[in-house]
């Protein structure tokens, strides 16, 4: 090779320069491109940087004729398994099922709870059920003893009893409830709490909050100004995006 470049036929085509002054181009030895003829003999290999050079079809073809031999830097080369092209079907417009549900809580992580419309007098009939029972039968202050996982009772702040499920006892003055029918916690004295009477169980009319997530958004996670990023935002959201669907009676304060 180094006798060839020695010819006195020999020309330099300089298609650019780079920022260190080097020249960039091509040499040709006796009319040859010296750049394809070391791809061809298996000395070399294309460089993605002669994709815009007028001489890339001529190396990209004599690279493909190298790697056929298997020699020199291709001795190890083989070719990648040709990959079955599964035809995309075309997706069917989605048919969206919608149904009337009330809004009863947004919680700071942009998840929300809702009820369904169609099973709202039910609710409102175990309320009234289970709150005259309670008051022909007042449960004993002090006698229950919760557990986590167990459904319950709870006295919320409006003096009023709602279906709930223990999440956490830390003590007797700390345990953490979830409102099964509304999706609010609270954390109460378990002098606040009963045991749920087996006629209002989640067998006569399960858990009435059923959770759910906004989609592609995701919560920020610098917040300036302090407080709850969400109190400004989940506000609007409930004031306004919500407007068409009807707030139901909450247990929240």
């Amino acid at each position: 090779r180094s006798r060839r470049a020695c010819r006195p036929q020999v020309e330099v085509e300089v298609e650019s320069m780079d920022k260190a002054g080097n020249f960039i181009g091509w040499l040709h030895v006796d009319g040859a491109n010296l750049s394809v003829a070391l791809v061809e003999q298996a000395l070399s290999k294309v460089h993605f940087t002669a994709e815009r050079s007028p001489y890339y079809k001529a190396l990209l073809s004599a690279e493909e004729a190298a790697k056929q031999k298997k020699e020199k830097v291709w001795s190890h080369y083989e070719e990648a398994p040709v990959e079955e092209v599964v035809p995309v079907l075309e997706e069917k417009e989605r048919a969206a099922n919608y149904k009337a549900v009330f809004v009863t809580e947004i919680t700071d992580e942009l998840h929300f709870y809702v009820q369904d419309v169609e099973t709202g007098a039910q609710l409102e009939k175990l309320m009234e059920n289970m709150r005259g029972e309670i008051a022909g039968h007042p449960p004993v202050e002090g006698s229950y003893v919760p557990r986590r996982g167990d459904y319950c009772i709870a006295k919320f702040v409006d003096g009023e009893w709602y279906r709930a499920r223990v999440e956490k006892v830390e003590s007797s003055a700390k345990v953490h409830i979830f409102y099964i029918d509304y999706g609010n916690k609270e954390t109460l004295p378990s002098s606040r709490l009963a045991a749920l009477p087996p006629a209002f169980s989640t067998r006569v009319l399960p858990a009435q909050a059923t959770e759910y997530k906004f989609a592609f958004i995701q919560v920020p996670q610098d917040v300036s100004g302090g407080g709850h990023w969400g109190d400004r935002e989940v506000g609007h959201c409930g004031d306004r995006e919500m407007a068409q669907v009807s707030p139901a009676p909450s247990p929240t304060p």
